[in-house]
């Protein structure tokens, strides 16, 4: 059955609209009501409800550590006369529920009702029609402090009449666990409904605890999976796989197809060290916890959540909250000191990489998800509690709303100080402590919502202010839909001691919509895990019929669409939970379907088989295997962010074609590198007479002539941090020369002494004489970031021995930067290699090469701005096929923290500011308008010690600037980096000018150390292959891995477009140092260099 419900007008009304509008002046009719919600006060409303918590000596954040966490809202048509129905949860209030009489006016109906609950503390509450009867029933979670009887959950079943009888134990479902939300899924796929039952501890555990409590089950206080048999619920957690420790702290729940397999997975966050749960369906009635597998990092405090398709590409992506705020002095007041040693022991114990703040995890459709919030802006919400995205301006996009808001200020770190001082005080004098008085001395700072407009492209901005949603408060659960069946999502908020807010759409002008009713079958009448895709020329939406998501609450069972002006839609098609699809070509719009089940076929027709990736997983023909030499730099060095330490495996060959070929895997500090000698029948093993020394730490090596003897040397660059001094020969470069007998030799005199860390080295004849000279690229000096090391100009002697000729050549060398990557390329076309630079912090330069022996700095000629950038990695090809060499420059990329910008650039002050011999680097960057250091107090305190005095607390250092830590002298004396462009980017060579394009958003995604151009899918255009990601980072920072090995595909006219991860075959989990192509036994292969592995390796598949 389908029915369709357009909106109609009467004739006089359409008759009034038309005159008025005739009689109108032309710029009245010209100008659009901007967009936006309207606040519909609760009395107004007809809502008295109030989630009112009275704070007393045995009721309070201290003696119950949810106190603060709020109540949740369900919507739902209860009576079925097409208007949803609110019911609002209340901790210490009696739970409410208000029927919709049209119009945003509500009737208090809860005494009539029978739902007001008993005197207990209420979570959760979900509607889902439990006894399929047609209409909604509603499931209602307990916590608190109370005894079981006062825990358990109450299930109310619809009498059909709007009154309601409580029926849990009857059905199996009184749980006296300490619950949070249920989830009401089918994912046996027998028709009817299961239950998940999200639970949290109200223990506390210490951290000598975790390891233990993490493999054992907890009654009270692990998740619950209800099973349906017959319509009564029995208990199949342990045998479904399903975890239930002591450490599961669960406030958010939802459902989606993760992995595209058909089957309903979960996602469950989780508070504190226990990481969330990805529970994989395995389509026999158990699931497979996947997280670490999958994710590669995930919120720390995970609180709400949402499964989405935020981009419309057809796959379900996973947003989580936390509570890392927006503004500087209550990041400064409310984080914590790190321990790194620790973070890596929970590693090892099974825990997973943890960060708090909003994480965005983007479905790549391969079972990976890259996490990208930072890059697109939402990240940084502080202490926020629902998620919940929905079409707000019918623009065909997922938008964001965000609650936020915790009632005391429990994380402030001057408090937990002081909370400690006065126990340990009390104790001292056998006083007992006042618990309410401490709780009082809180601050309490109420906190705004948000909301974000989705422009595509993973961009969100803040609409808050604009859109009307920037309500100030606290605010916990919420829940969207159309409450006046105008088309437009209207919402609904839990406030803390508050009024509910209740927002009223105003609509986009211009914008439609699709709302789409499912009837079921005969036990799931709502149709839940039904996934509707509406189809619109190249571009699709999709959503899954799960109405349980956000925190502690529960969405309208009527789905909506959004449909921009002046679009079409080709079809819609609901893929039911068992399999069954129907499909309606070209529905009106500005209208709501009802899509029966009872019309669902399976499809007769065969899927196509998908077409095979571009590179295929293999077997490496090049067994090595890297272990990282373990390290903290941050001892060495407290403030700074990344780790200079880690800097292999790189990887080179010999470009020579004539047999045999060498490969060289490079090794760091204790573990030396390999060189590979390729065989008769193509396969490589390692080589018998080559040794390299296990004190140096490789960080890049090339292949080259060095001696004229047209036989292949090799040079080793020597790099990293460590404890290095340079004094030991652990930083000097190495020249092997190729004996032509199938050894390399070292020749300990043919360089001169250089010791400094190296990042790369690049060979060419500069000066024309015949023999290849060098650049060698000095990077950092160890102990002393972000000092740079000086570079040289090497000139051959014609023997394969060197001498510096630097300073007579290129002075500007001597400390020009942070230098990590060289190319020489003839850039003005007169027959001589120019140089081009690149270094962290430092802008793109350029140097003219001067009859090889003089070249001049022409930076500013060839670009127009500088591009202070954290550039790592570049490569030069004609990707525009016009001649010239083009190039591609890595660099930090777009998800970051930083945001910099030639207006509010990231500095870096550094120098010895406090005279103990050690430098001190001071990141600043801005944060709404002003700049302020990025260390936190404890960062900062662990490097300079002496300003302890001058920031005695957290509030004292929390709005602190860069002139309040260091003296007008010391800024005047210091040293100062910017970073103005964090963006990867490719430079078209114009001829006469290098000018910046942008790659793919997905370019931005992780840091790139290395691109390699080829003709990936041999359609003649070079593609780019970029690899990256930072897992040695600051914990604040933490890992940066969104980048699974990503494919560009070019065009030849200098444009590229990322293939998603399916498509491209890549799925490379870690940090990517190199990529290396080689020739094996009649192969052709991609070599990666990954850190704390090795080498991963993918065959490109038959080229058409």
């Amino acid at each position: 059955m389908l029915d369709i419900y357009p909106r109609t007008y009467s004739f006089p009304t359409l008759l009034f609209c038309l005159v008025s509008l005739l009689i109108l002046p032309i710029n009245t009719i010209a100008q659009e009501k901007p967009f936006g919600f309207s606040p519909i006060k609760a009395k107004k409303a007809g809502i008295s409800f109030k989630n009112q918590l009275i704070e007393d000596a045995s009721n309070n954040i201290l003696t119950y550590e949810y106190f603060y966490n709020g109540g949740g809202v369900a919507l739902g048509d209860l009576d079925n006369d097409g208007l949803d129905e609110i019911f609002l949860t209340g901790n210490m209030s009696p739970n409410a529920l208000y029927q919709n009489l049209g119009d945003f006016k509500f009737k208090d109906i809860s005494k009539k009702a029978g739902i007001s609950g008993k005197d207990s503390w209420t979570t959760g509450v979900t509607m889902a029609d439990i006894n399929a009867d047609g209409y909604l029933d509603i499931y209602v979670c307990y916590s608190g402090k109370g005894d079981a009887d006062s825990r358990q959950n109450e299930l109310y079943i619809n009498n059909k009449d709007l009154t309601f009888s409580e029926q849990a134990s009857k059905y199996g479902l009184n749980s006296n666990y300490n619950s949070t939300q249920a989830l009401f899924f089918d994912y046996d796929q027998d028709g009817d409904l299961e239950m998940y039952l999200l639970n949290h501890n109200t223990e506390v555990i210490t951290e000598f605890q975790f390891v233990e409590a993490k493999s054992k089950k907890h009654d009270r206080a692990g998740d619950q999976l209800f099973r349906n048999e017959g319509g009564h619920f029995v208990e199949v957690t342990q045998e479904a796989g399903i975890f239930s420790n002591s450490l599961g702290f669960g406030l958010g729940i939802s459902a989606a197809d993760l992995n595209g397999d058909g089957l309903l997975d979960l996602y469950v966050s989780n508070d504190y060290i226990e990481h969330d749960y990805l529970y994989l369906n395995n389509g026999d009635g158990t699931f497979q916890e996947s997280m670490k597998e999958n994710l590669g990092h995930i919120s720390h405090f995970s609180m709400g959540l949402d499964l989405s398709d935020i981009n419309n590409d057809g796959y379900q992506d996973i947003f989580t909250l936390d509570m890392l705020p927006e503004d500087n002095k209550r990041q400064k007041l409310l984080y914590g000191p790190e321990n790194y040693e620790h973070y890596h022991l929970m590693l090892q114990e099974g825990f997973h990489h943890q960060n708090m703040r909003n994480m965005l995890q983007i479905n790549n459709g391969d079972g990976t998800f890259s996490e990208v919030g930072q890059l697109a802006g939402v990240s940084n919400t502080d202490w926020s509690w629902s998620s919940l995205f929905f079409d707000a301006d019918n623009d065909g996009l997922k938008d964001l709303f965000i609650t936020n808001g915790y009632y005391r200020d429990y994380t402030n770190r001057d408090f937990l100080k002081y909370k400690g001082d006065y126990y340990f005080q009390k104790a001292i004098a056998r006083e007992k402590a006042d618990t309410l008085d401490l709780v009082t001395s809180m601050s309490s700072t109420p906190l705004k919502n948000y909301s974000f407009r989705n422009k595509g492209n993973l961009a969100f901005e803040n609409s808050s202010a604009q859109w009307g949603l920037d309500h100030l408060g606290f605010s916990n659960g919420a829940a969207y839909s159309d409450l006046n069946n105008d088309g437009q999502m209207d919402l609904v908020v839990n406030n803390l001691n508050d009024f509910p807010s209740i927002y009223k759409n105003s609509g986009a002008p211009g914008n439609h919509f699709l709302k789409i009713k499912l009837k079921g079958s005969g036990l799931n009448t709502s149709g839940i895990g039904a996934k509707i895709t509406l189809f619109q020329g190249s571009t699709l939406q999709e959503q899954v019929q799960m109405p349980t998501r956000g925190f502690q609450s529960s969405m309208s069972h009527i789905l909506h669409f959004g449909i921009p002006k002046n679009t079409l839609v080709d079809s819609v098609t609901v893929l039911w939970a068992d399999g069954k699809s129907q499909t309606l070509a070209q529905p009106s719009l500005d209208t709501q379907l009802t899509m029966d089940y009872s019309l669902a076929t399976l499809s007769s027709t065969p899927s196509s088989a998908p077409q095979p990736p571009l590179l295929q997983a293999t077997e490496s023909p090049i067994p090595y295997r890297y272990t990282e030499s373990q390290v903290n730099d941050f001892k060495r060095q407290p403030l700074l962010q990344v780790m200079p330490s880690y800097t292999a495996p790189v990887l080179a060959s010999s470009m020579a074609l004539e047999k045999p070929k060498w490969v060289y895997a490079g090794g760091t500090k204790g573990s030396a590198g390999t060189l590979y000698k390729q065989q008769s029948n193509g396969a490589f093993l390692p080589s018998d007479h080559f040794k390299s020394d296990p004190k140096h730490t490789d960080s890049d090596a090339l292949f080259f002539d060095a001696n004229g003897d047209d036989l292949e040397d090799l040079y080793i660059a020597s790099g990293g941090y460590h404890n290095y001094s340079g004094y030991e020969g652990e930083l000097q470069d190495r020249l092997y020369i190729n004996d032509g007998n199938g050894g390399y030799i070292l020749q300990d005199a043919a360089l001169p002494d250089m010791p400094i860390s190296t990042a790369t080295v690049a060979a060419v004849d500069y000066d024309a004489d015949g023999d290849q000279d060098l650049f060698v690229g000095g990077r950092i000096v160890p102990g002393k970031y972000p000092q740079p090391a000086p570079s040289y100009l090497l000139r051959n002697l014609g023997d394969g021995t060197f001498e510096d000729v630097t300073a007579d050549y290129l002075p500007a060398l001597a400390d020009l930067g942070m230098i990590t990557d060289a190319s020489w390329l003839d850039l003005n076309e007169d027959g001589l290699m120019d140089l081009i630079l690149i270094g962290e912090c430092m802008p793109i330069k350029i140097f003219i090469n001067k009859e090889g022996r003089e070249f001049t700095d022409q930076s500013n000629i060839w670009l127009d701005q500088a591009l202070h950038g954290l550039w790592n990695t570049m490569t030069t090809a004609d990707f525009d096929q016009d001649g010239d060499l083009d190039l591609v420059l890595g660099n930090l990329g777009m998800n970051t923290q930083m945001n910099p910008s030639e207006e509010e650039p990231v500095t870096i002050y550094y120098g010895d500011f406090d005279g103990n011999g050690s430098v001190d680097p001071i990141l600043v960057r801005y944060i709404q308008g002003k700049a302020y250091p990025f260390a936190s107090r404890d960062e900062l305190l662990d490097q300079m010690y002496g300003m302890r005095s001058n920031f005695t607390d957290y509030e004292s250092y929390s709005n602190a600037s860069i002139t309040d830590i260091l003296s007008e002298e010391q800024l005047a004396s210091c040293q100062k980096l910017s970073i103005t462009q964090v963006k990867s980017i490719y430079l078209e060579n114009t001829g006469k000018k290098l000018v910046p394009r942008n790659l793919p958003i997905e370019a931005q995604f992780s840091p790139i150390y290395s691109i390699l151009a080829n003709d990936i899918n041999g359609d003649g255009n070079l593609d780019l292959v970029l690899g990256g990601n930072q897992h040695y980072t600051r914990l604040r920072i933490g890992v940066i891995d969104a980048n699974y090995g990503q494919v560009l595909l070019g065009d030849g006219q200098g444009n590229f477009r990322y293939i998603s991860q399916l498509e491209s075959g890549l799925s490379l989990k870690g940090d990517l140092k190199s990529i290396l192509p080689l020739h094996s036994q009649g192969e052709d292969y991609l070599l990666f260099g990954m850190g704390n592995y090795g080498i991963q390796a993918y065959k490109l598949s038959q080229k058409p």
